[in-house]
């Protein structure tokens, strides 16, 4: 049975990412592996190249501790999870990162503000569906209010 990766960035729907994939990885016995892609192509052009590296190394410190928090929660859950960072475009790491592990499953956190599209035309419907076709892995698009309020949040 293959691996549950769950990417996270953050925010309302990383959490509910987190939440699914952790409850996901509890009831099917699978792997849970929690990324996060730090992405140098995020940074604007405008900003001076000697700040570049010192953004790119906070961009990671916040990757790492984005990283540990959600592997408290897991933690939480009596659940077991690895932690992945990995630098460069964030579709291509994705895709490149759940081959790489044989992931069965992609779980990713929808924006707070978003909703469901049946066109599937808001962005990160379409980085799922790109996902899905490049890597051959199920990806579910969690959405912040699809997670219970009662969770305990680990700080």
């Amino acid at each position: 049975m293959g691996s549950i990766v769950c990417a996270t960035r953050g925010g309302e729907g990383s959490l509910a990412a987190q939440m699914a994939a952790i409850e996901e990885a509890k009831t099917s016995d699978r792997a849970l592996i929690f990324l996060y892609v730090v992405d140098p192509h995020s940074l604007d052009d405008d900003i001076d190249e000697s700040m570049k590296d010192a953004l790119l190394a906070e961009l990671n410190w916040m990757g790492e501790t984005l990283l540990r928090i959600a592997q408290k929660r897991a933690d939480t859950a009596y659940l077991s999870t690895e932690v992945r960072i990995r630098r460069g475009n964030v579709r291509e790491e994705i895709t490149r990162f759940v081959k790489d592990v044989n992931a069965d499953l992609l779980v990713l956190g929808a924006p707070r503000g978003t909703t469901a599209n049946v066109f599937g035309d808001d962005a990160i419907e379409r980085l799922a569906k790109w996902i899905e076709e490049h890597a051959a892995v199920s990806v579910k698009v969690i959405r912040p209010d699809q997670i219970k309020k009662s969770e305990p949040e680990a700080t």
